[in-house]
């Protein structure tokens, strides 16, 4: 996919894939406390450990690699590689985790989840 989107002009990278417990771990308790955060805070960015969509391994954050400005950040979506994945993503099985107004998570523009075929879909959704 990342060829693909690099053979089309866009420049789509990876900031984040799997993370395990210990990795949350840091993302959640350890940022926060650096940034003297409350946990409600916190967890509007980042979900406490056991909870991410990163520990499955299906998760992935992308980032547009010509425009750092847009890592982790809602201004992404003006990004060319954004507006690929909203193009191509589907044909790799991936869609948007957190799409605007989902009702419970934050909208996060970058982090899409690996769906698989139909089938994974189905048993995903049930």
């Amino acid at each position: 996919m990342l060829a693909e989107a690099k053979a089309d002009g866009v420049n789509l990278g990876v900031i984040s894939g799997f993370r395990t417990i210990e990795d949350q771990n840091y993302l959640y308790f350890d940022l926060k406390a650096e940034r003297g955060e409350s946990a409600s805070v916190r967890a509007e960015v980042s979900a406490p450990p056991g909870y991410s969509e990163h520990h499955t391994g299906y998760a992935v954050d992308f980032v547009d690699e010509s425009q750092p400005a847009t890592f982790l950040e809602e201004s992404f979506e003006t990004t060319p590689a954004y507006k690929w994945l909203v193009a191509n993503a589907p044909f790799y099985n991936f869609e948007l985790s957190f799409p605007k107004d989902n009702g419970s998570v934050a909208y996060e523009p970058w982090h899409w989840r690996y769906v698989g075929n139909q089938e994974s879909l189905e048993l995903f959704y049930r």
